[in-house]
């Protein structure tokens, strides 16, 4: 028997992850997992920097996820010749100034969600990667779901007929404990809002996904535990807090509600909560329409309830559709439907996306322009709360 070299005709592309975190973890196993699962790839990823502002997390988190060097300075990575992407998984405040050095730079663009702190600051990150001409992606994740893929297509088949209603919901118990240590989260400039823009983010973006540009909206928010304990060592989920520390007070909301109006004339409710006690995790939509109807879970991600308004009397109610091939991307995990997918496997798909825009030389589904556009719904939700009334979101979106 005779052992061969593989080699492969795929061109790489360098990646410098910004970021050692959780998101970075997940980001590079989209990258690692696209071309086994797909069975190609466009390009085949190579992992050139990862850096992060402490050495010690810049240099263990290239060690774990394979980067072949690290740097305490993201200007270095963004600078290094291999790299082609830089991947921005950082903390909220530092998405603008490093996509636009990126962007100057000539370099493509995947950043985690919200895409700024302020519309204002997403509308400059977009309009910068216009002009250069290079692409980019926001990570909305929960679009590339499945069933999320069959519910868009229900939709523009018309099979549900015209939308009348959207709900939506993303709630987690994350930040229920008032001991929950105050971290870069809960700090607003740091941050922007709360859980509006942490979770609300992926349900606008959903929302505008399946029933179109949001035109007005009214909200209220609450902030439900005031003060919270420093952190001691690192500052993301999971902290630890000193509870001998004097206690910080909280910026922005532990939970914001907002009915919406759509362009289309349907109309909508979103809630998002970061102290949802009893719900560790929990994100639903149900979508009406004069024809029929649709909900979805993500904890129930294998499956897809539909409700048809032309089905035989003796036959009417919801049906459970089981995912399968058939719907979206599922087929490049799975050849047999039924089978729950991971939030690291929406990533994978996510990344997939990602790589075939750059080579097809298209712009992505979920870009800086959806980025910048689901940030003008958040940044309206805000002056709605404030004023106390309805808000016309920006005309652009």
């Amino acid at each position: 028997m005779t052992l061969h070299n593989v080699r492969s005709e795929t061109p790489r592309l360098g990646v410098a992850m910004i970021g050692s975190g959780l998101m970075a973890k997940s980001h590079t196993m989209g990258y690692r997992n696209v071309e086994g699962m797909y069975g190609s790839s466009p390009y085949r990823p190579h992992f050139a920097v990862l850096a992060d502002a402490k050495e010690n997390l810049a240099r263990s988190g290239a060690e774990s996820l394979g980067y072949g060097r690290w740097t305490a300075d993201w200007r270095e990575a963004i600078a290094a010749p291999e790299v082609d992407v830089v991947d921005i998984v950082t903390p909220n405040w530092l998405h603008k100034e490093i996509a636009l050095a990126a962007i100057a730079a000539g370099k493509h663009v995947y950043c985690e969600k919200p895409l700024a702190v302020t519309a204002a600051d997403a509308r400059e990150m977009y309009e910068a990667a216009e002009a250069v001409g290079v692409k980019t992606l926001v990570g909305f994740n929960y679009l590339r779901n499945p069933a999320i893929a069959e519910a868009r297509r229900l939709v523009g088949t018309g099979a549900l007929g015209n939308i009348w209603t959207l709900q939506g919901r993303f709630v987690l118990d994350a930040c229920s404990d008032a001991d929950v240590p105050f971290a870069w989260r809960f700090d607003r400039k740091l941050a922007g809002s709360g859980a509006l823009g942490d979770l609300g983010a992926h349900v606008v973006a959903l929302a505008r996904a399946l029933a179109g540009p949001i035109s007005s909206v009214c909200g209220l928010s609450r902030t439900f535990i005031r003060t919270r304990p420093a952190a001691t060592g690192a500052f993301g989920y999971g902290s630890d807090a000193d509870l001998g520390a004097p206690r910080r007070e909280v910026e922005n909301d532990d939970a914001t509600t907002f009915l919406m109006e759509f362009a289309s004339g349907a109309s909508g409710h979103i809630e998002a909560s970061r102290t949802a006690t009893g719900r560790p995790y929990h994100l639903s939509i149900e979508l009406i329409g004069s024809k029929g109807s649709l909900q979805f879970v993500q904890q129930d991600i294998h499956t897809l309830r539909l409700y048809l308004d032309d089905d035989a009397a003796e036959h009417k109610g919801y049906r459970q559709i089981e995912l399968g091939p058939a719907h979206g991307d599922y087929g490049a995990f799975w050849p047999f439907p039924g089978v729950p997918i991971g939030l690291h496997e929406l990533k994978t798909i996510e990344v997939h996306e990602w790589l075939s825009a750059i080579a097809d030389d298209r712009c992505p589904d979920g870009d800086f322009k959806e980025g910048w556009l689901v940030s003008e719904v958040l940044e309206a939700v805000e002056r709605s709360v404030a004023q106390r009334r309805w808000v016309d979101v920006e005309k652009s979106s």
